[in-house]
């Protein structure tokens, strides 16, 4: 049997969803009601807002640690501040040890190249919801109440109600962990080979959630689909676009009128919105005349030209290379984040460290009727 008691956790920590805190954490305790989140360690999203402007001075970044934990806010501020270029991953890595890197145990190491991990920006579409319990229900009304005209005297309206739907939400775990000997910590030279894994996983979970979102997307969209036109299509002497995305343009501001939404986003691989910005019509120039610079597009979002209120979402990660996707994403979907768990477990038995992270995140098209696959805007 093992013997738990030999273990020890190191820095276990918790974030709760509801108050965007991170507190100390017991990973013994089950996640359930009876949970109780105790001494609060510091303000996470505090903490985003100022590493966002770029301020260098810890006294300000003190301002988001409670009690004790603010004289490690030196200490916080190089470490976490990297998370903007972290993300996460569903499957454990496999242990480190000292049969691992042999080309690191005997040579000087100059210098290194650090694999690129695109996390992707898709978990930005859709308003987030803390589901500290897992678990829960999601409503939506329909808009079908009337209101009758040309009444005959002395007559009442008729009572009339719209009717609700649910939808069951189930939160999933996903998690991920990197462990390492302690021969190997001992053996291995100049790299520090766990710290950089531990990164590499952090950033495989943003991709994960990122492809969840996308997934959900994908899947609803399918269902409803709009043909579209080929916003890259060129042709003649000097080569000038041959498709108006005018007609597409209505037609979909239609469908949205018909199903009581409001479109306010797109989402595509990148290059589909570099050839729509860069369609003739579109930009309402000469042929003759320079290109415009569109600028950094892959995992980036924007206003989208000639259509006021819509945000252009570009990103790899969508499957298609041919489609885009058409939304009211104030209504149409919804993520749902848990508590988001990490630490250290070490074990003398096994002689072992290992950093573990779990976390609970799904994405919910909550009304399919307000998002759309449109076809062959891309050959």
């Amino acid at each position: 049997m093992e013997n738990i008691f030999m273990k020890s956790y190191k820095n276990p920590i918790i974030h709760n969803p509801e108050d965007h805190i991170i507190y100390q954490d017991n990973p013994a305790r089950k996640l359930d009601d009876n949970y109780v989140y105790e001494n609060p360690i510091m303000n996470a999203r505090g903490f985003s807002l100022a590493a966002s402007s770029k301020d260098t001075d810890p006294l300000r970044i003190t301002e988001v640690f409670y009690g004790e934990h603010a004289d490690t806010a030196n200490d916080f501020y190089s470490k976490l501040n990297k998370a903007k270029e972290t993300g996460d991953r569903s499957l454990a890595a496999a242990v480190i040890t000292s049969k691992e890197y042999t080309l690191l145990q005997d040579s000087a190491v100059l210098g290194q190249n650090e694999e690129l991990i695109r996390t992707g920006i898709l978990t930005q579409i859709f308003e987030e919801i803390a589901a500290p319990n897992l678990a829960g229900k999601w409503n939506t009304f329909a808009n079908d109440v009337r209101y009758l005209t040309n009444l005959p005297e002395s007559k009442s309206p008729e009572p009339t109600f719209g009717g609700v739907s649910q939808t069951t939400i189930e939160v999933p775990k996903h998690g991920g962990s990197i462990a390492i000997t302690d021969r190997a910590r001992q053996v291995i030279n100049g790299a520090d080979v766990f710290g950089r894994l531990v990164s590499q996983l952090l950033q495989k979970r943003s991709l994960s959630e990122s492809l969840i979102v996308r997934n959900a997307i994908e899947a609803i969209a399918a269902t409803n689909d709009q043909t579209g036109v080929d916003f890259g299509i060129r042709s003649g002497t000097p080569p000038a676009s041959t498709q108006n995305p005018i007609d597409l343009i209505n037609t979909l501001i239609n469908f949205f009128d018909a199903t009581r939404g409001s479109w306010d986003t797109i989402v595509s691989k990148s290059f589909i919105f570099n050839e729509y910005s860069l369609n003739d019509i579109v930009r309402g120039g000469s042929v003759l005349n320079p290109l415009p610079q569109v600028g950094t597009v892959q995992e980036q979002s924007g206003p989208v030209p000639a259509l006021q209120g819509v945000t252009w979402f570009r990103d790899n990660l969508m499957s298609s290379s041919t489609n885009m996707y058409v939304m009211d994403r104030t209504q149409a979907g919804k993520s749902f984040r848990g508590p988001t768990r990490a630490y250290t477990v070490t074990d003398p038995d096994t002689e072992t460290e290992k950093y573990v992270t779990k976390s609970f995140f799904t994405t919910y098209i909550v009304d399919g009727t307000l998002i759309a696959r449109v076809t062959g805007v891309a050959a």
